[in-house]
Order: structure tokens, then C-alpha cells, then sequence
């Protein structure tokens, strides 16, 4: 439970500061993933469209995902969110196999390694458990739900009961006439 509390913040970390750099920097990233991206756009017939934009947006998203992740709040959808954010980073923003230079070469298809390993540890934390705070709360809420419930059935049946008893007396009045 407590490597969890801080293991998904952590993560997240990695997320938010790359996506603050892309929000702030997005030219640096546009450059580097327009050659994979501009065909996309063409293809799709959003020539309008920036990359530069593209890649603000990308920030946003994965800074709204990782915060997410990294509160708790939905971890699994938000640890999803982020593995198919990475799995765009790395594709588009890693091109390795398009570089020339031998040195470039290395040292993107390094960096494109470390984009695939964060999926993986984005995806490990989509399959991972909730916290044991988490399953208390749900478990309570369950509870308390299933005693409203129970409070709605009987207070039903109560006033059928009632109703039925009225319903009784007034017929044997009547029928005492």
C-alpha cells in the first residue's frame, strides 16, 4: 500500500515534466515528430492543422492523465490514458529509424527505449490494484447502499401493511352497516 501511494506520483512525475516542456518548448518536439506526424494530417485532411499545436495539446492531456494517476482518483483509465500518450511519444516523437547520423541514430532510438519502457510501467500501473483506503471507501459505499435499500424495502412494506389494515377497517365498517 505505501510503495503504491508513492509509486504512482512518481511515475506520473516523468509524464508531467515532459508535458510541461512540451507546452512550454513545443518547437523542439514539432521538429522532431513533424516527418511522422505532417503525413497523418495530410493523409487525414488536416493540412490546417500545427504540430506545434499537436504537440501543446499532447502536454495538456498527459498533464491532466498523469495528475489523475497520480491522486488516485481513476488510476487504471488515467494509467491507460498515459500508456497510449507514451505509445504516440515514442512513435512520433522518437523517429530513430528516420535519422542519418550514426551518433543521432543511437541516441534517439535510446530515448525512444525509454518512452517504450514508461508504456510498460504506465500499463503495469492500469492493471494494479486500488489502495486499501480506496477498497475501504467502496466497500463502505456498498454498505451503505445496500442498507438504504433495505430502509426503502421495509418502509415500502410498512406502508403496505398499513394501507392493507385501513383498507381492512374500512371494510369491515362498511360491511357492519
Amino acid at each position: 500500500m505505501f510503495f503504491r501511494a508513492i509509486a504512482r506520483p512518481l511515475l506520473a512525475s516523468w509524464f508531467v515534466y515532459g508535458a510541461i516542456e512540451s507546452i512550454i518548448e513545443p518547437e523542439r518536439r514539432a521538429l522532431r515528430s513533424a516527418p511522422v506526424i505532417e503525413p497523418v494530417l495530410a493523409e487525414a485532411g488536416l493540412e490546417d492543422v500545427k504540430v506545434t499545436d499537436l504537440v501543446k495539446a499532447h502536454g495538456a492531456v498527459t498533464i491532466a492523465a498523469a495528475s489523475v494517476m497520480a491522486l488516485s482518483r481513476a488510476p487504471k483509465t488515467a494509467s491507460l490514458a498515459l500508456a497510449g500518450l507514451a505509445a504516440v511519444t515514442a512513435v512520433a516523437g522518437r523517429p530513430f529509424w528516420r535519422e542519418e547520423d550514426v551518433e543521432v541514430r543511437l541516441r534517439e532510438r535510446e530515448r525512444f527505449v525509454i518512452n517504450v519502457s514508461f508504456l510498460g510501467a504506465a500499463l503495469l500501473a492500469a492493471t494494479a490494484g486500488h489502495s486499501a483506503h480506496h477498497k475501504a471507501r467502496a466497500k463502505s459505499k456498498k454498505v451503505k447502499a445496500h442498507n438504504k435499500a433495505a430502509a426503502a424495502k421495509a418502509s415500502n412494506k410498512a406502508q403496505k401493511v398499513a394501507k392493507s389494515s385501513k383498507f381492512k377497517k374500512s371494510l369491515s365498517k362498511t360491511r357492519g352497516k
